[in-house]
Formats: structure tokens, sequence, C-alpha cells
């Protein structure tokens, strides 16, 4: 079980209204294996973006007026890790790292829109490639790595863009040993 920071980085989407803002995420995984192992996991993520519009006059021209939503999603992280252990396992080392890869899915649970009236819809489920690395020292580890997205966060096109939103994580947390 773990918790920590998640981050967003917005893919390019034809305008620079979205921004990244810090998030987190606490969960469960298990890791399944020896020098090669297996890591699924499901974890509770919390991710915030700002959107920013600008105000337009009846002629069309920038009014410079600029207003900033905040939009706050909940959603299901279920990684499905491969990876391998860098140092050797036969003597059951304290200390080990490792690197990670392989697919994430993001399930969406709710979206909240600050005080405006942006309408769109997320997408119900939104897929990654991940790659991380980790370390660990007897029951405690530490996890960082970054998600890439593969498909588009919105469905359709309500709000004129539609980014994909890239996740990078670290993740500090304690690891049971269940039968060796």
């Amino acid at each position: 079980m773990g918790g920590g920071y998640s981050g967003s980085k917005v893919d390019a989407d034809g305008s620079d209204n979205w921004r990244a803002r810090a998030g987190y995420q606490y969960g469960l995984e298990v890791l399944l294996g020896g020098r090669f192992f297996v890591k699924p996991g499901i974890y509770m993520q919390i991710r915030n973006l700002d959107y920013t519009t600008t105000g337009l006059g009846q002629d069309g021209i920038s009014n410079g007026i600029t207003t900033e939503t905040r939009y706050t999603s909940k959603a299901l992280r279920i990684p499905l890790m491969g990876g391998i252990r860098l140092i050797d396992t036969e003597n059951d080392p304290d200390f080990n790292l490792y690197a990670t890869a392989g697919p994430t899915a993001l399930i969406g649970l709710n979206a909240e829109v600050g005080d405006n009236s942006l309408n769109f819809t997320t997408r119900s489920t939104q897929w990654y490639i991940g790659f991380g690395a980790g370390a660990e020292y007897r029951f405690i580890f530490l996890d960082a790595g970054y998600d890439v997205g593969m498909t588009n966060m919105f469905n359709g096109d309500g709000i004129n863009t539609n980014p994909r939103i890239n996740n990078s994580y670290i993740t500090a947390g304690l690891r049971f040993v269940l039968n060796k």
C-alpha cells in the first residue's frame, strides 16, 4: 500500500487553455515474482487542471477579461506493470532497484468544475502506456514513473479543446511479504 504525488502534463491540443496542477494518489498493489515480476495495482487518483478562457467583445477582439476554471477529477488508476529487479535476487538482498513498464487504465469516477458553466463529458476510461523505476529496502518502497496518454480526455469537442493528459507520479509505501 502506498500514496504520493500525482502530476499531469497537458499534451498540445491546439490551444494553451489547459494548465496542470499537482494532485495525489493512494492505493494498493501486489508484486508477484522474483527477478522478473508483474505488479498490478489499484489507486484512487485525484487530478487537478485549470482551464483559462479570454473574453471577446462584440467586435470579436479580446476584451482583456480572463476566466479561470478549476477542474478536479477522481478516478481509479489501474496499472498492470511488468518489471525486472536489477540486483541479483537469489541472495535475497535487503535493498534492490527495479524498472517497470506496461499499460494503465484510468477509469473516471467523477469530475468537478469550479464556478463556471463549462459543459463537457470526460471519457469513462482513458488508456496509458507507462514506464518507471523504483527502489525497495526491506518492506519500504519508492516508485516514480511516467504514463503517456493514448486517448484524449474528453468525449467530443464540446469545449473546443480535447487534450491528452500524461501522468507522472512518485509513490512511497509499505510492501508486505505474504509468502516466501
